[in-house]
């Protein structure tokens, strides 16, 4: 029977608290606060420095479930998952969701909420999901439950019910069933904590993960939020510190392009970081070695080795998590640096699209103040990797935002302009016969113009502008927040629509034709639509065909720093996640949709992997990354299933083909090609 009596849209609760302040908290609370939540709390108590906050602890949400008569629908749903059947995980999850989410907090435990923020003393929380599951000794739960960084007190009951529903994806339904936890009741608290607004901050291990050296601990850094770090989008600098001397005694320091800082209107956004900044060592030698010390301190309280994640704000440390390392059982640096700003799954026009919103839009709109110039070079069956000269833009981003300044009325006509122009797409999207091409075209190129020009006004350098007109420009720095969902269904609708405007004999030729070919019917010839499926480059409006992007630069005076791809006597090289030795068959993947690929014993091949991949990383037989450090995702998992892997490669999705049989040595941190395909 329910502890809770219904009166008025609230629950009065027999001895029972909905919430707990974090330093009421200790180890042995892992049943209410979860596994982010309990050592918080216990490193509170040990005076370690930990934001403060609260924790809304499990059994709410259990006693939720129970007085709404959820939990009996859930578990129904459940039963009816086949594992074989990934359809059946993407429904079940999908009905969990759409219960947790419409289910209403009643007012006073919404009060009770509120009330706790408020004692934060603080415009912004991070909320996170804490699963009583999660962090054990031998399940990570890496990336499979959610959190959400910048929230405010509007958004926070909403983020709270996003983490609850979290425990029901598809991908955390099917890490249950591969970790064999169906059986285990598991609940979700949810940790609501001071956000740290950081400068630096990372990962790191008290005992090194590849090595096993107990002696030994790793830190990870970079500049920003960690989370950058930890999904892979960025590759951070790494630091290795002997224990006993209290001595660095290894560094990578890897050059940082961009970093992920707290948008204006609150959630997340990416900053360009400039290259004084950028090539430079994130962490000084100083404070790796403070960091060293906390670190060895928490492991010595918790009395097993950590999993830490970390931030430096305003000179002052925070440790904003701590766990079990899950797998415990030389780095080769990579000689092929280049600067690559993402490897994306694109067809011709996406190119044409990207390239006349942010170079010819874009300084439609702003005065020519400034413009972005960006090269696409697509490699048959590779993606399409967009590249830039983020070091080299002429113009100042800061007159762009002096000029919006004395100008407020056209900074909020644009912001009205994208949100019909997002509108306008979803709305074409919905439609099942519409004949909407050129008008889609042209929304996706405004909405591309405008997302560039809140990327501008983000920089540091425009950081007096936002103080003399903050309302205005944090209303701007908004649209950010649901542009990459509209900016992809947006594409695959234009390119639905396209194929209804060609001729039968055409239609696979698709994703190889410019908008003016398509909405004239002027088609070149299918020799020519040949040459473009053999790859091409897109670059300052034109299409160039027949010719390396190393030629191209060259002829053209265009320097991308080490743009050179490929492999180096059948070789490629990265930094080792988890070692072993298999071999198989490559499989490149560049989201969701390539997961069927995967078969069991593939070898797994991807810029990044997210949680969405979980059911090919589950059949591959290993995993390489082009991009992230020892503990992103892919390391994460990799450790966990203990399979071989290797990250950091750079040139990994370029160099192989689907089909390759490779041979993966986690063992010496190289991928042999042993017959192509």
């Amino acid at each position: 029977m329910s502890n809770y009596t219904k009166t008025e849209n609230c629950y009065n609760v027999k001895n029972m608290k909905f919430i707990r302040n974090l330093d009421q908290i200790g180890r042995n609370d892992l049943a209410c606060a979860g596994g982010k939540g309990a050592p918080l709390g216990e490193m509170i108590q040990m005076n370690i420095p930990v934001p403060p906050g609260f924790v809304v602890i499990a059994s709410t949400f259990e006693e939720l479930l129970k007085e709404m008569d959820l939990d009996t629908e859930i578990d129904s749903v459940l039963r009816s998952v086949d594992s074989k059947e990934i359809s059946t995980i993407e429904n079940a999850a999908e009905r969990i969701e759409s219960l947790i989410l419409g289910m209403k907090i009643p007012k006073n435990i919404a009060s009770e909420i509120h009330d706790n923020f408020k004692k934060i003393d603080t415009r912004y929380v991070a909320v996170r999901s804490s699963s009583t599951a999660e962090d054990s000794e031998n399940t990570a739960w890496a990336g499979q439950l959610e959190s959400y960084l910048n929230t405010t007190d509007k958004n926070l009951l909403e983020n709270i019910k996003k983490c609850w529903a979290s425990l029901f994806t598809s991908k955390a339904i099917f890490y249950r069933i591969k970790n064999a936890l169906s059986k285990q009741k598991i609940s979700v608290a949810v940790v609501v904590q001071k956000m740290v607004q950081s400068e630096i901050s990372g990962v790191a291990f008290s005992v090194h993960p590849v090595t096993e050296d107990k002696n030994q601990l790793i830190i990870e850094a970079c500049f920003g939020l960690g989370d950058a770090g930890v999904s892979g989008k960025i590759t951070p600098d790494s630091y290795v510190v002997n224990k006993d001397l209290m001595k660095i005694i290894d560094k990578k320091v890897k050059f940082q392009t961009k970093g992920l800082y707290r948008a204006n209107g609150g959630g997340n956004k990416w900053r360009i970081i400039f290259k004084e900044q950028g090539e430079g060592q994130a962490l000084s030698d100083e404070k790796i070695l403070e960091l060293s010390k906390t670190i060895i301190k928490i492991e010595n309280i918790s009395g097993f080795p950590c999993d830490i994640e970390w931030a430096y704000s305003e000179e002052e440390l925070y440790i904003l998590q701590s766990r079990p390392i899950t797998t415990l059982d030389d780095k080769i640096d990579n000689p092929q640096e280049y600067r690559k700003v993402m490897n994306r799954s694109m067809f011709l026009m996406d190119c044409e699209m990207w390239d006349l919103g942010e170079r010819i839009k874009l300084p439609s709109i702003c005065n020519n103040l400034i413009y972005f110039d960006p090269l696409f070079c697509q490699i048959p069956d590779k993606g399409t990797t967009i590249y830039y000269n983020f070091t080299d833009i002429k113009q100042d981003p800061v007159l762009v935002a002096e000029y919006f300044n004395k100008h407020e009325i056209l900074l909020e006509n644009l912001k009205a302009k994208f949100d019909q122009d997002c509108g306008r797409v979803r709305e074409l999207v919905a439609q099942k016969n519409c004949k909407s091409f050129v008008e889609l075209f042209e929304a996706i190129v405004d909405i591309w113009s405008l997302i560039s020009l809140s990327e501008t006004l983000g920089k540091d350098e425009c950081g007096d502008m936002y103080k003399v007109k903050s309302n205005l420009f944090k209303k701007y720095q908004a649209i950010r927040k649901e542009s990459d969902g509209v900016l992809y269904s947006g594409g695959e609708a234009l390119l639905k629509e396209s194929k209804k405007l060609l001729p039968y004999s055409y239609k696979e030729y698709a994703e190889f034709l410019l908008f003016n070919e398509i909405r004239t019917g002027n088609l070149p010839s299918k020799e020519e639509l040949e040459k473009r499926r053999g790859g091409f480059i897109y670059h300052f409006g034109q299409l160039i065909l027949g010719e390396t992007l190393e030629s191209y630069c060259q002829k053209n005076n265009i320097y991308i720093e080490e743009y050179k791809v490929g492999s180096k006597n059948n070789e490629v090289y990265g930094e080792i996640a988890f070692a072993g030795k298999v071999s198989g068959t490559v499989r490149i993947i560049f989201g969701r949709k390539d997961v069927s690929k995967v078969k069991k014993g593939d070898i797994l091949v991807a810029s990044m992997t997210t949680p969405d991949l979980i059911e090919a990383m589950d059949r591959a037989a290993a995993f390489v990354t082009d991009e992230g450090g020892i503990t992103c995702h892919a390391a994460i998992v990799a450790r966990e299933f203990k399979k071989p892997c290797i990250i950091g490669t750079r040139v990994a999705t370029q160099t192989f083909k689907d089909g390759d049989k490779v041979l993966v040595d986690a063992n010496a941190g190289v991928i042999k090609i042993l017959d192509h395909n």
